[in-house]
């Protein structure tokens, strides 16, 4: 019995699948698949307030047969509630967005997904999952991606909570999550270099030359910080393998700027850029004007950069 099905076994008679979901960081239907295997879903008779949202809000992007997975019902019990309110069905998500990215927001958001996003891939369950979750400062992000697949999803936020994993006291701020259940959505983010399990993997996302600060600018707002020191700001990424960050400063290179790469641990690594006239020259290409689409508390740390480095 794995860790995931202990706290589910431990914890279902006193928190919502949801909850559960939230915490261990996976879907709503990975929870049920345990509960159902150790024959602890009860059979549900009446739909709640929450289930007809959650229907209304994926039965044009989801099967009857995976919201009926999902909420714990029977797919006749779903098909039958949903054909009871007439629904239209002419809304849809814009399921293959990134299918080709051909332009620098969808660069950006592919480097942040690489960063802090996932995506779940698992036929046997029909379960085809993009999730991305963030401080609720940063909802912005989430927002604006949304608003690029069809705004059809619903952005959840979470309450600060205090938690424990592997027998340490973790303690979580309000966070807002996004998730979004498309199977062809998941296979662009895979065609484009975005694994099921991209901190084991060597791969990544390789983009065009045109769009590849766009895709940086994106990846430093998800796993990338600017550190200062003596009045000057300086770049750190890391990452748990080093492939991406050799790809990263091999083209930051052929632009003359200049980075290392350190191996910290077994599984990080850190790219960093701490040259002062390095940094006047990468970050006008990262912000090429004021109205480009960032994560604006850090954009507002190293804004100097652009009008020349302080003095």
């Amino acid at each position: 019995m794995n860790t995931i099905e202990q706290f589910i076994l431990k914890n279902h008679s006193t928190m919502s699948r949801q909850e559960m979901a939230d915490i261990l960081n996976v879907s709503v239907l990975n929870i049920t698949y345990y509960l159902r295997k150790n024959n602890l879903v009860k059979k549900k008779l009446k739909f709640s307030q929450d289930d007809i949202e959650y229907m209304h809000d994926h039965y044009l992007d989801m099967t009857y047969k995976e919201i009926a997975n999902h909420l714990g019902y029977t797919e006749r019990q779903i098909r039958g509630k949903i054909n009871n309110f007439h629904w239209p069905k002419t809304r849809r998500i814009n399921s293959h967005y990134f299918d080709e990215i051909d332009n620098g927001l969808k660069a950006y958001f592919l480097g942040f997904i690489f960063a802090d996003g996932w995506i779940i891939f698992n036929e046997e369950n029909y379960n085809y999952e993009f999730g991305m979750q963030l401080q609720s400062e940063d909802d912005y992000i989430l927002k604006r991606l949304n608003e690029e697949l069809g705004g059809l999803n619903i952005i959840t936020y979470n309450e600060p909570y205090t938690h424990e994993i592997c027998g340490q006291i973790c303690h979580t701020g309000e966070m807002a999550k996004l998730r979004v259940y498309s199977k062809p959505l998941v296979l662009g983010l895979m065609k484009n270099g975005i694994a099921t399990n991209k901190t084991l993997k060597h791969i990544h996302p390789i983009v065009k030359d045109e769009f590849f600060f766009d895709f940086l600018r994106g990846y430093i707002d998800g796993d990338g910080c600017y550190w200062k020191y003596k009045n000057h700001y300086y770049l750190h990424i890391t990452c748990a393998t080093d492939t991406v960050l050799k790809y990263i400063q091999n083209v930051l290179f052929s632009y003359n700027i200049e980075t290392k790469i350190y191996q910290e641990t077994e599984r990080k690594y850190r790219l960093i850029c701490m040259n002062i006239t390095e940094m006047s020259k990468l970050i006008p290409l990262l912000y090429p004007n004021e109205n480009v689409f960032c994560l604006s508390r850090k954009y507002e740390r190293i804004k100097s950069y652009l009008i020349g480095p302080a003095a």
